[in-house]
């Protein structure tokens, strides 16, 4: 904000010198938030290190380093190509949280199948490159490459459209294995204890109405 104050009381770019002493304040507070800037760069530069280095000791095996509430966090960690190899039963807002405290979020599933899902496609990668493409010819007016562009990705639509979808199905014993690896760890490193002060709603409670 400081450098766009200086620009509208005249200061251009790159300036050797300047000779107006009302700019000096504004130039120092920005000189501030380029320093704070560079130690926010550094700090986490210096995260990404200890990161990397106790990778192993640091590693989540359970899907749910922060003892969450929500389904977003129902998976191992990486995640899976699948979502869920069966659908939680949803019966509240937590539903996660829900399911740890009757002790069913780790329980194995005998009923798990085969998963079927759509075949990786370039799809994306080519409508994205064409439409940059498109969109920098027609910010420097080169209208003959943005037609291009833009029939190509027409094109691409039309013929697409009469691609018959594809699907790669994933076999049930690899879905189970996963499963039973995933919970088998899960189960050993949850960090759900049942506490209800971890409830916010227990909080909620306690609190009078207005």
């Amino acid at each position: 904000m400081p450098l766009y104050a200086l620009g509208l009381m005249g200061m251009v770019r790159r300036l050797q010198h300047y000779d107006n002493p009302d700019w000096q304040p504004y130039l120092i507070v920005a000189a501030i938030g380029a320093a704070s800037v560079l130690c926010g760069i550094i700090c986490m530069a210096i995260q990404l290190w200890v990161s990397i280095r106790d990778r192993e000791r640091l590693a989540d095996t359970t899907g749910d380093p922060w003892n969450a509430r929500t389904l977003e966090w129902y998976s191992s960690s990486p995640p899976p190509a699948w979502n869920f190899a069966s659908l939680p039963k949803i019966e509240g807002t937590d539903a996660f949280w829900l399911l740890k405290e009757r002790g069913e979020a780790y329980r194995e599933d005998e009923n798990v199948g085969a998963i079927s899902l759509p075949t990786h496609s370039n799809d994306g990668i080519v409508y994205g490159a064409l439409a940059f493409v498109f969109g920098f010819s027609m910010v420097w007016h080169i209208y003959w490459l943005a037609l291009m562009c833009f029939g190509a990705i027409a094109a691409h639509l039309i013929v697409s459209s009469f691609r018959h979808p594809t699907k790669d199905v994933i076999p049930a014993d690899e879905v189970a294995r996963h499963e039973h690896d995933w919970k088998t760890a899960a189960r050993a490193g949850s960090r759900y204890d049942g506490d209800p002060l971890c409830d916010y709603r227990t909080a909620l409670r306690k609190v009078p109405a207005q």
